[in-house]
């Protein structure tokens, strides 16, 4: 929660001091969201009520070319698949990352857009892989790429993301780790507040 508002106060930070631009207020579910271990650990899919709910700042550099910063709170945390001996939780995430969108001008009130996230992930959550095995999360990369709609400044849209964990072991078996990555398409409805105007 504390990175989360460190990163909110740093979007709403610059868009103080910015002049024109907007803010977006979003949030999101994701659909076949997995985790992908590494070697001998199963991938394991999420339950449904993974999601998000963030918030960006972009400007207009040229015509239909918006870029800018964000950040969200991710909860991705419940596993689906019930393993004997592992609980049944892993790690949240809170992405700080730069963005980039291209809204393609149709002339119409219905404009389709394309955007990419890249960034920073900060995971928290622990992984019990067996009763004697306890794994940290640890931070890593995170991207996403997809599109979209915007219509009176509702934006409907969606992605692909990856956030890029490792587990690191909580124990004597020092180095010992694994990755983490959580993959999913996420569906996401945004509405902007125009600054400057």
């Amino acid at each position: 929660m504390k990175k989360t508002l460190i990163g909110l106060f740093l979007v709403l930070g610059v868009a103080s001091f910015a002049d024109a631009g907007k803010v977006e207020v979003k949030g999101g579910i994701d659909f076949g969201g997995k985790y992908h271990y590494e070697k001998d650990w199963k991938t394991q899919k999420t339950k449904n009520s993974s999601g998000e709910i963030g918030v960006e700042y972009r400007n207009e550099i040229i015509p239909g070319l918006e870029v800018g910063g964000g950040t969200a709170f991710q909860f991705h945390k419940g596993l689906k698949d019930k393993i004997k001996g592992q609980n049944e939780k892993n790690y949240n995430s809170v992405p700080v990352y730069a963005t980039t969108k291209y809204t393609f001008d149709t002339q119409t009130v219905v404009k389709p857009y394309i955007k990419g996230d890249l960034g920073y992930s900060f995971n928290r959550g622990n992984y019990d892989h067996n009763s004697s095995e306890r794994y940290k999360a640890k931070n890593g990369l995170y991207y996403g790429a997809g599109g979209g709609i915007s219509f009176n400044n509702v934006n409907i849209e969606l992605m692909y993301k990856e956030n890029q964990g490792e587990y690191k072991y909580e124990g004597s078996k020092k180095g010992n780790s694994k990755d983490a990555n959580y993959r999913r398409v996420s569906l996401g409805v945004g509405y902007n507040f125009n600054l400057g105007n």
